[in-house]
């Protein structure tokens, strides 16, 4: 066998941005909204349900952005974004654009420059009402100074009504040093440009019984393709030339021995000798074992189950195998209805994985495809040994705690008694020292974090990786990168990067990525170098972060689109990319920090289930390779909890039914109703009237409540109770549908109202309550308020006033009663804002049968 080789060397790459512009030339990627075969133009990230695109609804058929409200609904708004902008501060520009309007009205609008963090704007600020047609719309401005280089450059509009149409955008440079200082991103070069994408099989995995793989071609070759040929060049002496095809071009490696071996791929002109591109890969062959599969039993998508054998109640060892169709992980436990003290189960002769002391008498432990030798010993009472091939199980970060201190903490033992349950691999976080080795001893996997974002280049990438704790100390297994996007130009930095990162100790090297591809060539090429770092045990993680929809219905078309179709998309960009791929979800919920948690009626744990019931059962994540959560620290104890039992459901115990129904969980659970005041008083009786009116502030769900990804306006309405002197003001409605003797938490948010409007901060506890009618029991060892005093990092006098999030936990002893919100506590005069008044069931014991 060969000595092992460096990772693979890209010899002609396009550079990532081409100094200087010439006078007219457009600034910005895909102006003309060009998006053919796609449902939105390329590099430009939309946001607001009523974003949409017309491919030919723009001057002389062009395409149109469009944002459309005729109806007048409240809070909409929508943005259509391009990020990474190459400009130069205190220069002069021009940005301008053709627009179409009807009706249309915005609080505030635009099409503009900003900073980072969009904390300034420069271009064109007011958008007229109705235009006869098109109407050309520009604006010179020197551009306000940023942070970090960073630029983007927005059409939006907040709170608007009618519609507004875009076309034909563009940003030029006009100053001399404008012209001098500014970029083009050769994006625009680099995609078109001739490329050979490793296809399949994946680098270091080529069989040594069907020796050959496949390179995908992209681009165009300055000549009719007809004229090149591929030429590979194997460990510097073995020539292979085929001429060129688009699509796919096989190299047979016949001949060649197991292991590493240099594969120089080329497109070479055929007459002239000229090379047109070239890379270098480290290939493996490898023996690939045979695998019985007869007594294998698919479970899901996420389990197969290779062994599950009774166990005779002796001391004496009993032998099994069991084989795996891939490398991956395996659940191995032992049921047993004793605990006998000298077990020992022994995996391939190695150490126990499973001891007297092992919790639960299970483990999770990585294989290698093939087949594997296991050994029972002490199982004096017998039992059953079951072995599952399991996805790989995540859970980002490890023992960090919650930002809210009721919740307790999410430490090590939090984890042995929750997490550890339904997890191979960490992700982040601080895992005490003291507990390392127990870690270790457990077969679990630690990954660092390593931040990716705004490289300068893609030596500035390899060099934040190579000295990262998650390349060089002992206690990592290696690091995710996070993150990148399709929709950024800076892709390709990645790209290169992670194939020239020196990995000596072949670390994991896990690629977190927001949004689906769609750019033939430098997409596919990207995935393909995601899947193949690591010798091939490189993972491409989506953050499948899913906000609350109003309805069930919704929502399971919002996850069709935002979760199945992204999968598609992966399969499409990449052969089985989904092996390689993860679907991570976001289960954080923790109001004031960051919530996915949007919609108040929603129960956000059946939501959950939704998700990874998806996953465990549609066609399209069969063998998926990862799934988890994104954000737990950012969860409630009972999400945090909720969550980890439905990996354990699907991702081990490989079931195809929702959890949610041995719970009883509903997605509405439909106890109250119009819990953010969105129909004004609907539903609830005010007393005095006049003493509670609704309202509504802008972005106040979004600023205060941190309600993350939703749509314009959600948590901005509310209602206002003034306390008057004399007897308090109450708000009432009947919570009905409940089960007695269950447990349920009503959850509340409360502010100031005047430090709303003024944007002051003055962290306090407010005074308004809530009484439970006879019909309750309220628990208040497990009720709480929780009073955000955060004045720090983003948070620094950021303007936005702080809520009281409020949490009272009762037991049911009726089904229903009276829920009474009153402002008896409160100081005469004070204006105090109510809503997300939400009521589920807590996570607890299941459903009693009937």
């Amino acid at each position: 066998m060969l000595k092992r080789l460096s990772p693979c060397v890209l010899l002609v790459s396009a550079g990532m941005a081409l100094a200087a512009v010439k006078p007219g030339e457009n600034l910005l990627i895909n102006g003309a909204f060009e998006a053919e075969q796609l449902d939105f133009p390329m590099f430009w990230q939309k946001t607001g349900e009523r974003t949409a695109f017309d491919a030919t609804g723009g001057p002389g058929n062009t395409g149109a952005v469009v944002f459309s409200n005729p109806e007048g609904a409240a809070g909409v708004r929508a943005t259509c974004r391009q990020h990474d902008q190459q400009i130069v501060a205190g220069e002069t520009y021009r940005i301008s654009a053709y627009v179409q309007t009807k009706g249309f009205r915005s609080g505030h609008c635009g099409i503009i420059v900003h900073n980072n963090g969009w904390h300034k704007e420069n271009g064109i600020r007011s958008l007229p009402e109705d235009t006869a047609g098109w109407q050309h719309m520009e604006e010179t401005f020197v551009l306000h100074e940023t942070t970090g280089g960073i630029y983007g450059v927005a059409l939006f509009a907040i709170d608007y009504v009618g519609e507004i149409r875009f076309a034909q955008v563009t940003l030029e440079a006009i100053s001399e040093a404008a012209l001098a200082g500014s970029s083009v991103s050769a994006i625009l070069a680099d995609q078109v440009r001739p490329r050979l994408v490793a296809w399949e099989p994946l680098l270091n995995h080529i069989p040594l019984a069907n020796p050959g793989m496949a390179f995908h071609m992209f681009g165009k070759t300055d000549r009719e393709v007809a004229e090149y040929d591929c030429v590979y060049t194997i460990d510097g002496t073995i020539v292979r030339r085929y001429p060129l095809e688009r699509g796919l071009n096989r190299v047979d490696l016949s001949g060649l021995g197991a292991g590493d071996h240099r594969l120089d791929a080329a497109i070479v002109h055929r007459a002239t000798r000229e090379r047109a591109f070239r890379i270098e890969h480290v290939i493996t062959l490898v023996d690939l074992p045979e695998v019985d599969t007869a007594a294998h039993r698919r479970l899901n998508n996420l389990a197969v189950e290779v062994l599950a054998q009774p166990l005779q109640p002796t001391a004496a060892p009993q032998y099994f195998v069991f084989g795996t169709v891939r490398d991956g992980w395996v659940f191995i436990q032992v049921e047993s209805g004793a605990d006998d003290p000298d077990l020992r189960v022994v995996v391939d002769g190695k150490e126990p994985v499973i001891t007297a002391a092992t919790d639960r008498r299970e483990a999770f432990r990585e294989v290698s495809r093939g087949r594997h030798a296991i050994v029972v010993s002490g199982a004096d009472s017998g039992g059953r040994i079951v072995v599952r091939a399991v996805s790989e199980i995540f859970n980002y970060p490890a023992c960090a705690n919650s930002q809210v201190p009721h919740n307790g903490k999410y430490d090590w033992e939090f984890h042995v008694k929750h997490i550890f349950p339904a997890v191979t691999t960490l992700n982040g976080g601080s895992i005490p020292e003291e507990h390392r080795p127990k870690m270790r001893e457990m077969g679990l996997k630690w990954l660092a974090n390593v931040g990716t974002t705004n490289p300068r280049d893609a030596a500035d990438l390899v060099e934040r990786m190579a000295k990262h704790p998650g390349m060089t100390a002992p206690w990592y297994d290696g690091f995710t990168c996070d993150e990148q996007f399709f929709g950024r130009p800076v892709l390709a930095h990645y790209t290169d990067a992670v194939r020239l990162l020196p990995n000596p100790e072949n670390r994991l090297i896990y690629t977190w990525i927001v949004g689906k591809p769609g750019l033939p060539g430098m997409h596919n090429d990207f995935i393909s170098a995601a899947l193949n770092a690591s010798r091939g045990r490189g993972r491409l993680i989506f953050e499948a972060y899913c906000h609350s929809r109003p309805s069930e219905e919704d929502a399971a078309n919002y996850l069709e689109d935002r979760v199945v179709d992204t999968m598609k998309c992966f399969n499409e960009y990449f052969p089985n990319a989904v092996l390689g791929s993860g679907m991570l979800f976001g289960n954080f919920n923790q109001i004031p920090i960051i919530s996915l948690d949007v919609n108040p009626e929603v129960d956000s744990k059946y939501y959950l289930d939704m998700q990874l019931n998806l996953v465990a059962n549609h066609p399209v994540f069969r063998d998926l390779g990862v799934t988890g959560y994104w954000g737990s620290y950012y969860d409630d104890e009972e999400l945090y909890r909720w969550s980890f039992q439905l990996l354990r459901h699907y991702c081990v115990e490989g079931s195809t039914e929702m959890l949610s129904k041995k719970y009883g969980y509903a997605y509405v659970p439909g106890h109250l109703r119009n819990c953010d005041f969105v129909d004004g008083l609907e539903s609830w009786v005010a007393t005095p009237p006049e003493a509670i009116r609704t309202d509504k502030f802008s972005g106040y769900g979004k600023n205060s409540q941190a309600r993350w990804g939703a749509a314009g306006g959600t948590g901005d309405t509310f209602c206002v109770f003034t306390r008057r002197e004399g007897p308090p003001s109450t708000l009432t409605q009947t919570a009905t549908g409940l089960v007695p003797g269950r447990v349920y938490t009503l959850q509340f948010v409360t502010a100031d109202y005047d430090d709303m409007t003024a944007g002051k901060i003055d962290p306090k506890r407010l005074g308004v309550e809530a009484m439970l009618g006879a019909g309750a029991e309220v628990l208040p060892e497990q009720s709480y308020v929780f009073v955000d005093r955060r004045n720090s990092g983003k948070k620094k006098d950021d303007g936005k006033v702080r809520i009281n999030l409020n949490h009272v936990r009762f037991r049911a002893v009726a089904p229903s009663f009276t829920v009474t919100f009153t402002d008896a506590k409160a100081a005469p005069g004070t204006r105090t804002a109510l809503n997300y008044v939400m009521m589920k069931p807590y996570f607890g014991e299941p459903l009693a049968g009937p």
